[in-house]
């Protein structure tokens, strides 16, 4: 039974190490998506999120609200405008079926980069 414990312990500090290692966030690592932006809200602790139209999926620029993005502006110029969104290709045990929220590393709408982490 001890050993048993002992093989779930490790098993879960495995876990929670690799949970714990950053996710890459370059040109290289990146999956580009390109749609139309549906709306423009805050989300999370201070995040400046992106909805497209015919995708599930929701795209957010961590702290933007902090970090230069002001919501009633960017609903009013980016809402509706199409978008080219990039995120890091990632995988973690925390959600190992993948997430419906992703955190970009840039963006652009018009040839104008938005955002740009790297």
């Amino acid at each position: 039974m001890k050993r048993i414990i002992f093989i779930v312990i490790l098993i879960l500090i495995a876990f929670s190490i690799i949970g714990l290692i950053p996710t890459h966030r370059s040109k290289e690592n990146a999956i580009v998506i390109v749609g139309k932006v549906k709306s423009v809200a805050e989300g999370g602790v201070k995040d400046l999120v992106f909805e497209l139209e015919n995708n599930n999926t929701t795209y957010y620029i961590n702290r933007g609200l902090e970090n230069g993005f002001e919501l009633e502006d960017a609903k009013r110029q980016f809402t509706g405008k199409n978008i080219t969104l990039f995120y890091a290709d990632s995988w973690t045990p925390l959600a190992p079926f993948g997430t419906t929220s992703k955190h970009l590393s840039r963006a652009i709408i018009n040839d104008t980069v938005i955002y740009n982490e790297w």
